[in-house]
C-alpha cells in the first residue's frame, strides 16, 4: 500500500528533526494526506455493493475490513448507520509521538483518550455532564501549558466546541426543559463544574452563564444568543457534532 511508504518515508524525516517544531509541521502535513486518504476509502464505502452492506451491518464483511484498515493505522466506525473509515489517533500516537516534540504528543495523547469514546450519536450526548466538563477543564488546562503549541487552533476547537456543548446542548440533548427551565443535572454538573475547576477560564463563564439564567428563570433565546456571542462562543443547536 502506498500510504504505508509514505509512513515509513514520513517517520525517516522526522527522525532528522526530531522533537522540534519543524518537525511538528512535517507531522502535520502528513496527517493532511491520511484525513484524505481516510476521506477517500470512506467514500469508496459508499460507491460499491460492499460499501453499501457494511453501511448497515458491523459484521461480517465490516470485520474483515477492519482488520485490513487497521494494519494500515486506519479505523472502521459507525455513525447512524453508516460506515466510515476514521483515524486512528493510537495508531498515529505509537508511529510518529516519539518523533514530535512535547506538545504534540499531549495533544495526540489527550485526543486517544477521548477517541475511545463515543462523544455523539445521532446528535445526542453519549458523555455525562460532568465527563463533558472534565473535557472542558483539561483542554484549557492543556492551552495553558503550552501557550505557542503550533496547533494551537485545533486544541482551542476541542475546548471551544465542548464548551458550548456544555452550554447548548445539542439537537437531542437539551440543557433546557420543554418549560424553558435548566435541566435539574445540567445545573447539578456546572456547581460541580465549579466547584472542581474554578480557577479556569471556563468556570468564569458558566458562572456568569448560571446568573443569567438565576436571574432570568425562563431566559429568552435572544438572551442566550447574546450571552454566546458576548463570550465569542456558539450554540451547537442544529450543528452537525462530531462522533468521537
Amino acid at each position: 500500500m502506498a500510504f504505508d511508504t509514505q509512513v515509513t518515508n514520513t517517520q525517516q524525516e522526522l527522525r532528522t528533526r526530531s522533537a522540534t517544531p519543524g518537525g511538528d509541521s512535517l507531522f502535520l502535513k502528513f496527517r493532511e494526506s491520511y484525513m484524505a486518504v481516510a476521506e477517500s476509502l470512506t467514500e469508496r464505502l459508499g460507491d460499491d455493493s460492499t460499501g453499501q452492506g457494511l453501511s448497515i451491518s458491523r459484521d461480517g464483511w465490516s470485520d474483515s475490513l477492519r482488520s485490513v484498515l487497521q494494519r494500515h493505522g486506519f479505523a472502521l466506525n459507525f455513525s447512524e448507520g453508516n460506515a466510515f473509515v476514521d483515524e486512528d489517533v493510537g495508531y498515529i500516537l505509537g508511529a510518529f509521538g516519539p518523533l514530535l516534540t512535547p506538545a504534540m504528543r499531549e495533544y495526540l495523547s489527550i485526543r486517544n483518550v477521548e477517541h475511545h469514546v463515543r462523544f455523539s450519536e445521532d446528535a445526542a450526548l453519549q458523555i455525562p455532564w460532568d465527563a463533558l466538563g472534565d473535557r472542558i477543564a483539561t483542554w484549557e488546562a492543556f492551552l495553558h501549558k503550552y501557550p505557542t503549541f503550533s496547533w494551537r487552533n485545533a486544541a482551542q476547537y476541542w475546548r471551544t466546541m465542548y464548551l458550548e456543548t456544555y452550554l447548548t446542548g445539542m439537537d437531542n440533548t437539551r440543557t433546557f426543559t420543554d418549560s424553558g427551565t435548566l435541566e435539574q443535572d445540567v445545573r447539578k454538573s456546572y456547581e460541580h463544574f465549579l466547584r472542581t475547576h474554578a480557577r479556569t477560564p471556563a468556570a468564569a463563564v458558566i458562572r456568569d452563564y448560571l446568573a443569567l439564567v438565576e436571574a432570568n428563570a425562563i431566559p429568552s433565546d435572544s438572551t442566550i444568543k447574546r450571552f454566546l456571542r458576548e463570550h465569542d462562543l456558539e450554540s451547537m443547536l442544529g450543528v452537525q457534532p462530531p462522533v468521537n
